[in-house]
Parts: structure tokens; C-alpha cells; sequence
């Protein structure tokens, strides 16, 4: 269901540094590849500058949010997922452990395809 590298194991970047951004692929379904999460620019610190999944149901949703973070950080391993509203919106918060022991959490807007299977 998760990528391979979803502890990041495989991905070369360096802890906390963006992947290059890209318009993303679609099937003619309209739907968002695997390969290509569809994000808004937030860069997942907080409410306020979440990122945006823009997938239409649950578990491209949530595979989507997995490739996020294995693109963005590296030696990592996922501590927590938990579901949180603000402003009437749907979030999940993903806690992450970097290698250095440091944590820090990641706000995903799950907007678009929270409830939907």
C-alpha cells in the first residue's frame, strides 16, 4: 500500500530539503499518478501551510502522503498518524523521527478525498 522507502531508506535528499516541484501527470481519469503527488505549495508545518493532497479517495490519499514525506525527507520513520480538524477542515498529522532523534510533525490537508473509498 506504502511506497518501498516510506522510512526513507531509498530517497538522497538531505533531511528537511524540498524536492524540485513539478506539475504532475494525470490518467485520462483525471486521477494523479503515484509517482507525481499533486500539492499545493504549503510545505506542511502547520495548519495554516499544509499540504494539499489532491487525490479522490482515501487511499490514494493516504499512499500520497507517504510519498510526500519519503520525497522531502530522508532516515526517517513514521511515529504517529492522527486525524485532526481546523476550520472545519479535515487534517492529517503525520509525526515523523528524523535521524538526529529530532520530531517534527506534518500537516496534510485531507480535504479532498477524506470519506471517500
Amino acid at each position: 500500500m506504502y511506497p518501498k522507502n516510506y522510512h526513507g531508506k531509498a530517497s538522497k535528499k538531505s533531511p528537511g530539503k524540498k524536492a524540485q516541484t513539478t506539475e504532475p501527470s494525470k490518467a485520462e481519469d483525471g486521477a494523479v499518478s503515484d509517482t507525481a503527488v499533486v500539492v499545493s505549495p504549503g510545505d506542511g508545518k502547520s495548519f495554516e501551510a499544509a499540504v494539499l493532497i489532491r487525490e479522490k479517495t482515501e487511499d490514494k490519499g493516504i499512499h500520497a502522503e507517504y510519498v510526500w514525506i519519503s520525497e522531502h525527507y530522508t532516515n526517517y520513520k513514521i511515529v504517529r498518524q492522527s486525524l485532526s480538524t481546523w476550520n472545519k477542515k479535515p487534517f492529517d498529522v503525520m509525526t515523523i523521527e528524523l535521524g538526529d532523534s529530532s520530531k517534527k510533525d506534518i500537516y496534510f490537508d485531507i480535504s479532498r478525498y477524506y470519506g471517500h473509498f
